[in-house]
């Protein structure tokens, strides 16, 4: 295909589809025109390429630093034109490449074995009995070292861009701050784009005249979305300058859409194998798995836990009175009424019967997991919902739980342990009343002679 350099004039005048603009805009154009200045013919041929992006009658392949030019390239989708645009580089984008994602004409090529690499972490994670399907940070995990793993660079991080979220990430294995949020916030995020700093500045420590990181080329992308736990820019580092070309490029494209969807397949996968079809919050085997993953979490951090019980009073009443599709209705409402009340990182699942469970990740102080708990409480003693009874009557009633709780590691540091500290503090509730929360460190002290009475004999 020959190429044809062109003034913006012709750009506008005969090759830019720009009746496909609003009237208002191409009388706009035809003013700019008719005056002649070549200055103002110039911006408005560069507001309309992007106006007609934005209309989705143009597509941009790339943007790209070359010598001491930006080169952006667009794809006409009526025709298949291909027009290239020269312009300066301006000070903000030196040393910047912006690359529109996905990539649909990647020219680079890929290797059976990176093929390989990215079936064998797809089974790693969606396997239904994979210990690995356990929640977004363990598939960010693996999804990261894949990353490393393909493209030969010395460092994958990740910056999240869910507020708070830095709790959920191991510091010094996964999270990281953005090298520039602007960056990582307005182009990777917002626009979709590969930006890469393919020669970064050597930094160096002014008083000890010694570098400070020791990487000179950088490439970031998307991952995940926000409803998926997962929401942030993936970096790639390599000591290598001018390292992350049009193959590796491309990978990073590959992986970073193909692990979005990871992302996606294995939360509809989590919601059939863990979630509680009658209340629509986890259930008892995603629960045990949870617990161990966070009480592992918070041994190695050096950080508290909280799990409580929470029952639902009097619950037989409601199936007598109202039958069984009347507890049900009694299920869900109590559950969404927790589930609504967490903390955004916490969970809560249905252990069993009327009973469920939360998790209060790390960390969390005895004091706020108490305050998190009684506001649980107080939600679900407040709130009135109709229920349907046996003969299609309705009627409003009213709920209360009792909260039995414990706290890692002060009561107890195995999952067992716990669960047992928690269940002996609601039972304690249940019996002083109900509608109440007590913690297993709250139940009274038994006598020392009462404790020496339940001691089995020597030998025994």
């Amino acid at each position: 295909m020959k190429r044809h350099p062109i003034p913006f004039r012709k750009l506008l005048e005969e090759i830019l589809p720009v009746e496909k603009l609003p009237p208002g805009e191409r009388k706009r154009i035809t003013s700019v025109l008719g005056k002649g200045d070549p200055a103002a013919v110039e911006t408005i041929a560069l507001t309309v390429l992007e106006r007609l992006v934005d209309l989705g009658h143009l597509r941009l392949l790339e943007e790209v630093l070359q010598g001491e030019e930006k080169v952006r390239r667009y794809l006409n989708l009526s025709t298949a034109d291909t027009i290239v645009l020269r312009l300066p580089v301006a000070d903000e984008d030196d040393g910047v490449q912006k690359i529109p994602l996905p990539l649909r004409d990647w020219r680079g090529g890929t290797s059976l074995d990176q093929v390989r690499t990215l079936f064998n972490l797809y089974n790693k994670i969606l396997t239904r009995d994979s210990q690995l399907l356990r929640g977004p940070v363990d598939i960010l995990r693996q999804v990261m070292l894949t990353t490393r793993q393909m493209m030969g660079c010395e460092r994958v991080s990740f910056w999240s861009a869910i507020a708070g979220q830095e709790a959920l990430f191991p510091v010094e294995s996964l999270q990281s701050e953005a090298y520039d949020e602007t960056l990582a916030e307005e182009w990777v995020l917002e626009r979709r784009y590969l930006v890469v700093l393919p020669d970064l500045p050597a930094m160096i420590n002014t008083e000890t005249r010694t570098l400070e990181s020791e990487f000179r080329s950088l490439a970031m992308v998307p991952l995940g979305e926000p409803d998926l736990g997962v929401y942030g820019v993936l970096h790639a580092w390599s000591m290598r300058p001018q390292f992350f070309r049009e193959e590796q490029q491309g990978l990073l494209s590959l992986l970073s859409e193909f692990s979005t969807e990871l992302f996606r397949r294995a939360q509809v996968l989590g919601d059939l194998v863990f979630v509680d079809a009658a209340t629509q919050v986890y259930n008892r085997a995603y629960f045990n798995l949870q617990l161990e993953n966070e009480i592992a979490r918070a041994r190695r951090d050096g950080n508290s836990l909280a799990l409580a019980i929470c029952d639902i009073d009097d619950f037989k009443a409601f199936n007598s009175k109202y039958g069984y599709e009347g507890g049900n209705q009694v299920l869900e409402h109590t559950a969404q009424i927790l589930k609504r009340g967490l903390r955004p990182f916490d969970s809560v699942a249905r252990w069993g019967g009327e009973e469920f469970a939360l998790i209060l990740t790390p960390p969390v102080s005895h004091e706020d997991a108490g305050v998190v708990c009684e506001r649980l409480r107080r939600a679900v003693e407040l709130s009135r919902f109709t229920i349907t009874g046996l003969e299609g009557e309705t009627k409003s009633v009213r709920l209360t739980i009792t909260v039995g709780g414990a706290v890692y590691p002060e009561d107890g540091q195995t999952a067992g342990d716990l669960w047992r500290a928690a269940n002996s503090a609601l039972v304690h509730g249940k019996s002083e009343g109900k509608n109440r929360v007590l913690f297993a460190s709250e139940l009274p002290v038994e006598p020392e002679e009462k404790k020496r009475r339940k001691r089995p004999p020597p030998g025994s």
